[in-house]
């Protein structure tokens, strides 16, 4: 009896085993039929990975899966929802060599890069149409080497930078190799998105070499601090993840339309980056199709104080239901300086009313920084104002819009900084990099350095003035108990101002006296040194340090204008 039993549960088991293998085997015949059927329907064939001897009826579709090739255009990879425009997404290898801002002659370490690109096409200054690649400034700064990949491939193209933005972080690329742009198309731009509604955010980020593809809503429109310049402009806050090598890459819309670059992520937060709105980038593009160049962003050049409280306002001669900004300071190289004036409130632009917080309406429900407004115009362009001077109101004063500059430069357009080295002592400019190089934005800093940090938002008196600053000094025999010096605001030489770099060195020609007299802030410290001396002195410093130019100069680090250099 219990043989005959296991017998039984044997052919049960056998048959239920034959069973399965039936209904396996037409499960697969029926799928291989209905894909068959799809390729027919879409114009597609299906490639099967080859099988390989003894094991020719393994299924290898376990391990590799089929591969749906278009019959029309067999030599495209398979796409995606976002189609052929995925392939003008590129990826940009950059090799940087900052240079050194405590001694400018020298570069640091050289470091590598990687971010996002995109093609675009813009319209030249004599209406010629171009292919170009946009990407963000700091993704290309002090960029020695820089290299562009398309898609898919492994041959990476030279590429040049043919205009900088630092202020908005935006780059131009020019690629002369033809071959590169071959089947290549320019993404379109699309319009300023509303809120809510949904982006997708294109790029090479790290952790793979593939490109991505985050999604994300748009959570806010308003000013905030572009990292690079230290500028504020209008941006785009998205929840979508930006992580480091998107910067660069575009933000699209449904459409597929470009709505604004990525550029940065709020450190310490997740799902919070921001994006270079499409307005800014537009900007951008038409001051170089008018000028040839990138200028900038203009200004009043204006400081100003909120309204919001009813005393503040009833004390200026405001009536009900007037609201404004009172100007508190001038920049004293604003073209808008004879016209507006201190205490002056500004009720109107171009006819928009200006709220107590000094922002104008933007877009129902929206309201931004009336600078958001300004930077729209194009240096020179003239604005209407409406203002309050003495309790009287002042209708349609057109008041022209400039581009400022900086007493303490935020970059120097990838160019080494300028420098004097005199008898061992070193010179250079006060710089926003340079200040980043010592900290100078953390908790603890030397009494030095918080006093040169006072001077990053004092205004430019002239368009030449510069903060000269004694770096270090390089001993030598004649110079001994000047050596731990290093940080001081050159003041003084010889009892005159020190208004630039430049002035500093002509100072110096022009002294006949015997002794050179240098005096510093903080603290009052003094160098006297010989003035017969110092020729030598200086030879013998640059030859020790190897040192090839004595001084390098720019009347205007903003335009990257190279005034003088020499060879010692």
């Amino acid at each position: 009896m219990l043989v005959k039993d296991l017998k039984n549960r044997y052919l049960r088991y056998s048959l239920l085993l034959f069973v399965i293998s039936i209904l396996s085997r037409c499960r697969a015949f029926m799928s291989l039929k209905l894909q068959q059927r799809f390729s027919a329907m879409s114009g597609t064939k299906m490639v099967q990975p080859g099988k390989v001897g003894a094991h020719s009826e393994r299924d290898d579709k376990a391990f590799w899966p089929p591969v749906v090739c278009d019959v029309k255009s067999s030599e495209d990879d398979c796409e995606d929802d976002l189609g052929n425009a995925l392939d003008s997404i590129l990826k940009i290898h950059c090799t940087h060599s900052e240079p050194d801002f405590h001694i400018p002659w020298q570069r640091h370490h050289q470091t590598t890069s990687t971010s996002s690109g995109f093609v675009i096409e813009i319209v030249t200054e004599g209406g010629e149409k171009k292919r170009r690649v946009m990407t963000n400034a700091h993704s290309v700064d002090y960029g020695s080497i820089i290299q562009v990949q398309r898609r898919g491939q492994s041959e990476k193209y030279q590429a040049k930078i043919e205009a900088q933005a630092n202020e908005c972080d935006l780059a131009l690329l020019e690629v002369e190799d033809e071959s590169f742009w071959e089947g290549l198309e320019p993404l379109e731009f699309g319009d300023l998105p509303l809120l809510q509604e949904e982006v997708e955010v294109l790029g090479y980020p790290t952790g793979g070499d593939s490109l991505s593809v985050t999604s994300g809503v748009v959570s806010r429109i308003e000013i905030q601090e572009y990292t690079q310049a230290s500028s504020y402009l209008l941006a785009m806050q998205i929840d979508a993840a930006i992580n480091s090598g998107n910067s660069g890459g575009p933000v699209v819309n449904e459409d597929k339309k470009v709505v604004g670059v990525a550029f940065e992520a709020l450190e310490g937060a997740e799902n919070i980056g921001y994006v270079v709105p499409v307005t800014v980038v537009q900007h951008f593009l038409q001051d170089i199709q008018r000028h040839g160049e990138y200028t900038g962003f203009c200004s009043f050049g204006i400081s100003y104080s909120f309204l919001e409280n009813a005393s503040f306002r009833k004390s200026l001669g405001m009536k009900d239901g007037m609201s404004g900004v009172r100007i508190k300071s001038m920049e004293p190289t604003a073209a808008s300086l004879n016209i507006l004036q201190k205490n002056d409130v500004i009720l109107e632009i171009d006819g928009i009313s200006l709220g107590n917080d000094g922002k104008v309406p933007f877009r129902p429900g929206e309201r931004v920084s009336m600078a958001c407004y300004l930077q729209t115009k194009f240096n020179g362009d003239l604005v209407s104002v409406n203002l309050l001077r003495d309790g009287e109101i002042l209708e349609d004063l057109r008041v022209p819009v400039s581009i400022q500059s900086r007493l303490v430069p935020t970059h120097f357009q990838n160019q080494p900084p300028p420098y004097i080295v005199v008898a061992g002592l070193v010179f250079t400019i006060l710089s926003i990099p340079y200040l980043h190089a010592y900290h100078a934005w953390e908790d603890y800093i030397s009494d030095k350095i918080c006093y040169l940090l006072d001077y990053s938002e004092k205004p430019l008196e002239q368009s030449t003035d510069q903060v000269v600053v004694l770096a270090q000094v390089l001993a030598h025999p004649k110079n001994l108990g000047y050596d731990m010096l290093q940080d001081l605001h050159l003041k003084k030489i010889n009892g005159k101002d020190v208004r630039s770099l430049q002035h500093f060195r002509q100072l110096l020609t022009e002294c006949e006296d015997e002794y050179i007299r240098l005096e510093f802030a903080p603290n009052d410290n003094c160098v006297v040194l010989e003035r017969t001396s110092l020729e030598q002195m200086t030879k013998d410093v640059c030859e020790e340090h190897f040192i090839s130019k004595e001084y390098v100069l720019r009347s205007n680090v903003d335009t990257h204008i190279v005034d003088d250099e020499n060879d010692s």
